[in-house]
């Protein structure tokens, strides 16, 4: 079987790096993205389709439910499940997103086990 794709969408690289070491030891291919954007022209071109995505929800250019908005706009994407992990933890953010579709919501800082356990949770991995 193909090990699943995840996409780590942050604007920072401690974050990007901190992911990446916490979900390693997973069987996923692990894509990293500092913008949104760049992750949006990699899903378009065909080039990589996530069975996950993970992103922050704070970032230039576009924020994380705009991401999120685009996702489910889009026929490739729509039903791809979405972590927001992010600094906020307001209870209106969260109802946001999910109204707009966010699968789950994971504040930072965050506990590397518990990533791990919705990356396999999400993606039904043992």
């Amino acid at each position: 079987m193909n090990r699943p794709t995840v996409f780590f969408v942050d604007d920072s690289e401690t974050i990007l790096s901190s992911t990446k070491i916490a979900t390693q030891e997973l069987p996923i291919n692990i894509e990293q993205f500092l913008s949104a954007i760049d992750a949006l022209q990699v899903i378009e071109s065909g080039e990589s389709i996530p069975h996950l995505v993970i992103t922050d929800l704070n970032m230039p250019e576009m924020d994380g439910f705009q991401f999120l908005e685009a996702l489910r706009s889009n026929e490739k994407t729509k039903r791809i499940p979405i972590l927001m992990l992010t600094t906020e933890a307001g209870e209106d953010k969260k109802q946001r997103g999910k109204s707009l579709g966010l699968t789950g919501w994971i504040v930072k800082p965050f506990v590397p086990k518990d990533l791990q356990q919705a990356v396999k949770r999400v993606l039904r991995i043992r």
